[in-house]
C-alpha cells in the first residue's frame, strides 16, 4: 500500500512539473552575454554588428522584405529596438548556420533572471513574437527558449495581432502551430 502511494505521489509531482512548466527559468551567467552594437538591420531576423558579423537571430522567422505581408513593419520593429544600440548576444549550441552567419539570441538588456516576463520583455525574439511580427522558427540543438517563444507566439495569436490579424496561418513560414 505504501509503495503504491509513493508511486502515485511521484507520478503526480512529475505530471504537475511537466504540464505547468512555462519555459526557461533560472539564473543568468554574465559570461554568456557579449555586448555588440547593431549597425545594420537586413530584415526582422537578420542584423549586422559593429564587429562586421552577420547575425541570424535564433528562434524566429520574420516576413521576407518585399515578398510577404508585414515585412516592412517587422524590419521597422527591428530598427526601432536594435539599430545603433548596444545589445547583448547570447549563443546557443550551434554558433554558425549554413551561410556562415552567427546564430545568436539578442537581448535588449541583460536579464537578471530567466523568467518568462524577463524573456518576453528583453529578448528580441520573444518581443517580436509577442507583437505578431515573426513566427517561431527553432531547430535542434538551438532551442534554449523554444517554450517561451511558443508561448509568446500563442499569446499574439490568441489576441489576433500582427500577422495573426491577417491570417490564422501567419504571413511567413515557421514551426508547426500548436
Amino acid at each position: 500500500m505504501k509503495k503504491n502511494l509513493v508511486v502515485i505521489l511521484a507520478f503526480a509531482v512529475l505530471y504537475f512539473v511537466y504540464f505547468n512548466y512555462e519555459g526557461q527559468t533560472g539564473q543568468v551567467e554574465d559570461s554568456a552575454f557579449e555586448a555588440v552594437i547593431i549597425t545594420k538591420v537586413v530584415d526582422g531576423d537578420t542584423v549586422y554588428s559593429d564587429k562586421g558579423e552577420k547575425i541570424r537571430i535564433i528562434g524566429i522567422n520574420a516576413p521576407e522584405v518585399g515578398e510577404e505581408l508585414l515585412s516592412e513593419e517587422s524590419m521597422d520593429f527591428a530598427k526601432k529596438h536594435l539599430l545603433n544600440k548596444e545589445v547583448y548576444i547570447e549563443k546557443d549550441v550551434e554558433v554558425l548556420d549554413q551561410y556562415d552567419r552567427i546564430l545568436a539570441y539578442i537581448w535588449i538588456d541583460k536579464p537578471e533572471n530567466l523568467s518568462y516576463e524577463s524573456i518576453k520583455n528583453l529578448n528580441y525574439s520573444a518581443m517580436s513574437l509577442s507583437v505578431g511580427l515573426s513566427r517561431t522558427y527553432t531547430f535542434e540543438p538551438n532551442v534554449k527558449y523554444e517554450r517561451d517563444f511558443k508561448r509568446a507566439q500563442r499569446e499574439a495569436r490568441d489576441l489576433e495581432i500582427g500577422m495573426w490579424e491577417v491570417s490564422e496561418e501567419g504571413t511567413t513560414r515557421g514551426n508547426e502551430l500548436r
